[in-house]
């Protein structure tokens, strides 16, 4: 609701000074037409001060009705809309919008000192802590241009071109007054300084925000809360920062949660991380990057639906060029507890990685492994997580646990076989035939600085196969369009995940390329592109397949013919029963007696036993 605002007459100067206030000039204050004082008391205004209309109604602040109105407060060069709560503010709010349907109580300090850009701009020294991989953050920064400016740094005028797309949009926003948005509530707070804060944002009993942006909307609330301690910072809408928690130099994705202590630095989290308790220095956490633990470091690497198990840490300096390595855990990676890794290393898509591990290891190529400390080495059990019920059970909680509400600007593939992963497979086949043809006799062979047992290795082959089998077999059989005898078409795909984004490499190129020469120069231009090339990806796994049949039927340059298809649809239906029935004894492994130790406390016959076990497994 527009109001005319007018200069206050001198009976409505009389009735707030009987009411407690004053001011440094009455002049400078205006009010709406029809201000009623009596709802303003013990308030000194500083500099201009306008106050929207504050109606005979009440809030609900913590179970208490209280009169709407301005309370035990001083309040300098600010707009106040309507329908306002202000009360016992200990220092003073200055240079404020604040707009209407706000509550804000006990709080000491909300100012904004001089000129800001409410953290847009602020450069984050992600991946690696040394530097060379800033990505200047804004309100809203993506995974996916995240990703280009930290990963792309061998194309420098496309991360440059991009870097001032966000700086230029952080000038625009650059001013000498914060924002509280519509139906914000803060609350028992300590200092808010140089923050803007977005509409039905819940700001409870912080200690302190400093020079940053709490994006918010009536559909994607966010909540910053107890003891909570903030500089330099975006936070995107749907997201919650709770219970301690530290930040300097951090974005906070949409859906994302940090609590309980958790501390982080140069750290971008993007859609639905979930940290809790530990630690994160120089940290690129790509969606569902998930710690939980107190004693848990994640440092100088790339995180991508993630999870860190208890103690798990890496080390990025070794005492000789300073903190200048760094990791790569690429999608679906998990550490066990106390793992330790020495950087820099690169872990391979859906790899658990448990122990120790020095030796700089890198197995990118070979997907789906599980990489072990034995006896000092680091050894790799190729392709062994295909058959893992947890790996199952990851791909199927991450849609169900979206905590983004409204408008997600994130993109995610959230399947498990795409391309991206099935490329992979397809090279780790090449590279244990190779391995294995080699060294026929060898016991252990080593690759990438990891050893593996020739048995290992035979298995691996078996488990990959089986994968591409399986997931060809099934987009054949889902109506990918390869019928009749042709050609392999010779563009070969080169696949990427651009931060959670499955994607065809040429057409990430093709939009760099447009954005080197000025084809794509704003920033909502970049995302559009990103939205249609991720709303064409059905269509560029059509254009793979061929592609994918020709290698895997080792036809590069021969007639693939129908009977060819047939069989690898039969071949791939048989391989993901095996694969089926592989995860499922998995599955099976957790639910046996012998993990029913601990149930039943109180009793020692084993149908009770039993019956609590399932009830509590939910068998």
């Amino acid at each position: 609701m527009k109001h005319t605002y007018l200069k206050l007459t001198d009976n409505q100067v009389a009735a707030l000074k009987s009411n407690g206030c004053n001011a440094e000039k009455w002049d400078n204050i205006e009010v709406c037409e029809g201000f009623n004082p009596a709802f303003v008391r013990n308030v000194y205004f500083g500099g201009h001060v306008k106050i929207g209309d504050i109606d005979d109604s009440t809030v609900n602040v913590y179970g208490i009705s209280k009169h709407l109105g301005l309370y035990n407060c001083s309040i300098y060069n600010s707009f106040i809309g309507n329908n306002v709560y202000i009360s016992n503010i200990g220092s003073h709010i200055a240079n404020y919008n604040i707009e209407d349907n706000v509550v804000i109580e006990n709080v000491g300090t909300i100012a904004c000192e001089g000129v800001s850009s409410f953290g847009n701009g602020v450069e984050v020294s992600s991946v690696n802590e040394a530097g060379g991989r800033e990505v200047p953050i804004y309100d809203g920064l993506t995974s996916q241009i995240a990703y280009i400016i930290a990963m792309y740094r061998h194309r420098p005028a496309t991360v440059k071109r991009l870097s001032d797309m966000i700086l230029k949009y952080a000038e625009n926003v650059t001013s000498d007054r914060g924002t509280i948005g519509e139906g914000v509530v803060i609350t028992n707070s300590t200092s808010i300084v140089n923050v803007k804060i977005g509409p039905y944002a819940v700001i409870n009993s912080v200690s302190s925000l400093r020079e940053g942006t709490v994006n918010s909307t009536k559909e994607s609330p966010s909540t910053v809360g107890i003891d909570v301690i903030a500089s330099d910072f975006i936070m995107a809408c749907s997201s919650t920062v709770d219970t301690g928690s530290m930040l300097r130099r951090c974005f906070v994705g949409e859906g994302t949660m940090i609590e309980n202590g958790f501390s982080a630095e140069n750290s971008l989290f993007f859609a639905n991380c979930h940290c809790n308790h530990g630690e994160a220095c120089a940290v690129f956490a790509g969606p569902y990057t998930v710690t939980h633990h107190r004693s848990t470091l994640l440092i100088a690497g790339y995180f991508s639906f993630f999870n860190a198990g208890s103690g798990a840490n890496q080390s990025n300096h070794m005492y000789k060029s300073g903190p200048v390595h760094q990791g790569v855990h690429l999608r679906g990676c998990k550490f066990g507890s106390d793992a330790y890794i020495l950087l820099p290393a690169r872990t391979g898509t859906f790899t658990v990685v448990t122990g120790r591990h020095y030796s700089h290891y890198d197995t990118a190529e070979m997907p789906f492994s599980y990489i072990v400390d034995e006896n000092g080495d680091s050894h790799l059990i190729p392709g062994i997580n295909l058959r893992s019920c947890g790996t199952a059970r990851d791909v199927k909680k991450w849609p169900q646990r979206d905590k983004r509400k409204g408008v997600a600007h994130d993109i995610i593939n959230f399947e498990m076989m795409t391309p991206y992963t099935a490329d992979r497979i397809m090279t780790a086949i090449g590279i244990i035939q190779v391995l294995l043809a080699k060294n026929p006799t060898l016991e252990v062979v080593t690759w990438n600085r990891v050893k593996i047992k020739q048995s290992r290795l035979r298995k691996g082959l078996m488990f990959y196969r089986q994968a591409i089998n399986s997931y060809l077999s099934k987009l054949i059989s889902e109506g990918v369009t390869v019928s009749g005898d042709y050609m392999p078409h010779g563009n070969v795909e080169e696949w990427t995940d651009i931060g959670g984004m499955i994607a065809p490499k040429s057409m990430i190129t093709e939009l760099l390329d447009d954005i080197d020469k000025g084809d794509v120069n704003d920033l909502s231009e970049v995302l559009t592109r990103l939205s249609l090339i991720n709303d064409n990806y059905g269509q560029y796994v059509n254009d793979w397949v061929p592609y994918a049949l020709s290698v895997v039927l080792s036809k590069s340059h021969d007639m693939i013919t129908e009977k060819d298809i047939a069989s690898i649809v039969k071949q791939g239906e048989s391989d993901a029963k095996s694969l089926e029935r592989a995860i499922m004894l998995d599955a099976g492994k957790d639910r046996a007696p012998l993990m029913a130790i601990g149930y039943g406390i109180d009793s020692r016959d084993e149908g009770e036993i039993a019956a609590d076990f399932a009830d509590v497994r939910d068998l």
